[in-house]
């Protein structure tokens, strides 16, 4: 037997959970999500893809990792992005100036948050009415 003082053991409580920060949805977040999705249906179109597919593409899904885009794909979604979104917008440009871990890492929330830059700086849509519509 120890002749130690015996500790006091910590008093348990019941786990707490923390809920998320429940915020407001700010404006930014439908008008993403929305752009999220026009991209991810012309990349549908090029490549070819039924709807299902355009639908389950998120913001976080990456271009390398997941979509296995091969470089000539990436240049067709590029000449397309450019033709919806302007001429500012060279998503070919746009890698080439990364370096391959950020290339790997890119997703096509990347690419919605390149076109939105744009439209920031005034050289884009401004509001997400002026997306182009679906078949034009």
């Amino acid at each position: 037997m120890s002749t130690e003082p015996a500790r006091a053991e910590p008093t348990r409580t019941e786990p707490t959970r923390t809920e998320p920060a429940r915020t407001e949805p700010t404006r930014a977040e439908p008008a993403r999500a929305e752009l999220v999705r026009r991209i991810a249906d012309l990349l549908r179109e090029i490549l070819d893809e039924d709807r299902a597919w355009a639908d389950a593409v998120r913001p976080e899904t990456r271009l390398d990792g997941e979509l296995l885009l091969e470089s000539h794909e990436l240049a067709a979604w590029s000449l397309a992005l450019r033709r919806d979104y302007g001429d500012h917008l060279d998503l070919v440009e746009h890698v080439a100036g990364l370096d391959l871990d950020r290339i790997i890492a890119l997703t096509v929330g990347d690419v919605a948050d390149l076109i939105a830059a744009g439209r920031d700086a005034g050289t884009g849509p401004a509001e997400s009415n002026d997306l182009p519509r679906e078949g034009s």
